[in-house]
């Protein structure tokens, strides 16, 4: 059904504001998305619950609401410098079981362009399965979702997973300190890659899980960006 909203203080438009709170996204179950290529995702996964948009978009199911706002309302329900048109809410993804051989553990990850690029880099490199672990910024973090360019739409994200039920799996962590040369790793095919926080690392509490302990060897500065190292990791351990 199509509707029109002509003013910003409509009940509705209050909402869409409101879930750019990620606290009140998590109570609502709820996230918005933007743009078109994000609204095609979202429609494939099944999880589109209203389209507010600036034009009729004539593709879209009749049973989803869609209601045709100003620009002046759209740019009060975006987060973005310059929108697109169209905004979405859409409910929370299922969590599904852990299924593929390679899984990456994000370990207190809170920057939301290094989460969106980890996830983007996942999916490319055919790590299926993503754990978000204690102290990692929301996957339905506007910023996250911008860097993941429709990646969570692909892949199975679970929050807070408990690592000791992976027991077939080879666990993978990044360390500076005492720990081997990537290269010289030959990873099992059930593996866990862990990556820890841009500032400290792999807690200490995920390190004691580790089967291995990897870095990757660089010179001329002390570290590498958390994204940079989580995809040539990724990248090395895929060959």
């Amino acid at each position: 059904m199509i509707y029109e909203i002509k003013s910003r203080q409509n009940d509705k438009i209050k909402e869409v504001v409101k879930l750019s709170n990620s606290k009140y996204s998590k109570e609502q179950k709820l996230f918005k998305i933007e743009g078109f290529h994000a609204l095609e995702m979202a429609v494939e996964s099944n999880v589109l619950k209203a389209v507010f948009s600036t034009k009729e978009i004539k593709d879209l199911d009749n049973s989803i609401p869609q209601y045709i706002i100003s620009k002046e309302i759209m740019a009060k329900i975006s987060d973005a410098k310059n929108p697109q048109g169209v905004v979405a809410i859409c409910k929370y993804l299922p969590t599904k079981k852990i299924s593929s051989n390679k899984v990456l553990l994000l370990d207190n990850v809170s920057d939301p362009g290094n989460l969106g690029t980890l996830l983007r880099t996942a999916l490319a490199f055919g790590y299926n399965d993503v754990i978000l672990g204690e102290g990692c910024v929301s996957q339905y973090n506007y910023k996250v979702l911008q860097s993941a360019q429709g990646a969570i739409f692909n892949l199975n994200i679970v929050n807070n997973f408990d690592l000791k039920l992976l027991k077939n799996y080879q666990i993978i962590a990044t360390e500076i300190k005492g720990s081997a040369d990537l290269d010289t790793l030959k990873p099992e095919l059930k593996h866990v890659l862990v990556l820890g926080n841009e500032s400290h690392g792999v807690s200490e509490k995920v390190l004691k899980l580790a089967d291995k302990r990897v870095r990757i060897e660089i010179k001329n500065i002390e570290s590498l960006n958390v994204a940079i190292a989580g995809a040539i990791a990724m990248y090395k351990l895929s060959r």
